[in-house]
C-alpha cells in the first residue's frame, strides 16, 4: 500500500475506534465524539510501535479539512436557536465566554513566563485543556506565520495530553454544579427546547377539493383562512391542469387545492373549503415554471 492509503486507513481506524469508545457510558456519562481523540491516541501508539510512517501532506489536508467540517457542523447545530438565545440571555452568555477565554489566556501567559514552557507546547496544552480544536488550528497557523518550524507534532501531542484532563474537568464541574444547585436536567432540556424554538410543529400537506358553493368564483385571497400565515396553497388542480395559484386566482367548485401548513390550520381549512381527498404526488406535477440560480426554467 502507498503511504497515502496507509494514512487514510489508520485515520479511519482511529475514527471508528473513537466512535465506539464514545458510546461507552458510566452512569449515563460518556465521552461522545470526544472518544475519537482517545481512539487516535491508541492507534498512534501501536502505529509508532510498528514503525508505520504517515504521509505528512495527507495529514495536513485531513487536519485542515476536518477543522472546516467541525466548524461548519457546529454552526449548523447551534444556528437555529442562536439568535433566539442571543436576544434572551446573549449578553450574559457572551460575557461568561469572554471571561473564560480571558482567564485561560492569562493563565497561559503566566505559565509560559514563570516556567519557561515553549510557546507551541503551552498553546497545545491550552487548546486541549479547554477542548477547543479550532484554537489548536488557529495557534498552529499563527506560529507558522511567525516562522516556527515542526510545531504540528509538538502542539498535537500537548493537545492530546491535556484533552483528557479537560474532559474530566468539564464532567466534574457539571456534576458539581448539578449537585450544588440541584439542577434537573430534563426540566432544563425542555426549557431550552422551548426557548430555542425547536418545538415548532413541522409542516404538513393536504389536498382539498372545493365543495363549498359559497366559495365558487371567489379569489383565493378572499377565502377565509388564507389571510393568516398558517397555511399556503402551493398547487391548484383544475381538471387535468396543474398551476401555481396567485392571490387573485379565481377558485371554482371541484378545484383541488394542495395546501401546506400546520395541522391545526389545515384542519380549519378543510372545514371551510370542502373535503380532503387522496391524490398521488405524481398527479401534482405539471408544466410549472421554477427559478434556479441562473434564471427561469
Amino acid at each position: 500500500m502507498s503511504d497515502i492509503a496507509i494514512t487514510i486507513s489508520i485515520l479511519s481506524l482511529a475514527a471508528v475506534l473513537g466512535l465506539w469508545i464514545g458510546q461507552w457510558k458510566i452512569k449515563g456519562v460518556g465521552l461522545g465524539i470526544g472518544g475519537v481523540l482517545f481512539g487516535g491516541i491508541i492507534v498512534s501508539h501501536f502505529s509508532e510501535q510498528n514503525g508505520l510512517q504517515l504521509d505528512a501532506h495527507t495529514l495536513h489536508f485531513v487536519q485542515e479539512f476536518g477543522l472546516i467540517l467541525f466548524v461548519y457542523t457546529i454552526g449548523i447545530q447551534v444556528g437555529p436557536g442562536f439568535f433566539a438565545s442571543l436576544r434572551k440571555s446573549g449578553l450574559r452568555l457572551n460575557a461568561l465566554a469572554t471571561l473564560i477565554v480571558a482567564l485561560g489566556s492569562l493563565i497561559v501567559v503566566i505559565i509560559n513566563k514563570a516556567f519557561d514552557v515553549p510557546l507551541d507546547i503551552i498553546l497545545g496544552i491550552y487548546s486541549g485543556g479547554v477542548t477547543n480544536t479550532p484554537s489548536l488550528g488557529a495557534g498552529q497557523q499563527i506560529l507558522t506565520e511567525l516562522g516556527m518550524q515542526n510545531i504540528t507534532q509538538s502542539m498535537g501531542m500537548a493537545y492530546a495530553v491535556a484533552y483528557p484532563f479537560g474532559i474530566c474537568g468539564i464532567l466534574a464541574s457539571m456534576w458539581l454544579v448539578r449537585l450544588i444547585f440541584r439542577v434537573k436536567v430534563d426540566d432544563e432540556a425542555k426549557k431550552f427546547t422551548q426557548e430555542s424554538g425547536q418545538q415548532t410543529e413541522s409542516l404538513q400537506k393536504i389536498n382539498i377539493r372545493v365543495a363549498n358553493p359559497n366559495l365558487d368564483g371567489l379569489c383565493l385571497r378572499d377565502i377565509p383562512g388564507f389571510d393568516e400565515r398558517g397555511v399556503v396553497c402551493t398547487r391548484l388542480k383544475r381538471e387535468e391542469n396543474i398551476s401555481v395559484p396567485k392571490a387573485d386566482t379565481t377558485i371554482f367548485l371541484n378545484d383541488v387545492l394542495h395546501l401546506v401548513g400546520d395541522s391545526h390550520s389545515l384542519q380549519r381549512m378543510c372545514l371551510i373549503v370542502g373535503e380532503k381527498i387522496e391524490l398521488e404526488p405524481s398527479k401534482l406535477v405539471g408544466n410549472i415554471p421554477f427559478r434556479t440560480g441562473c434564471g427561469y426554467q
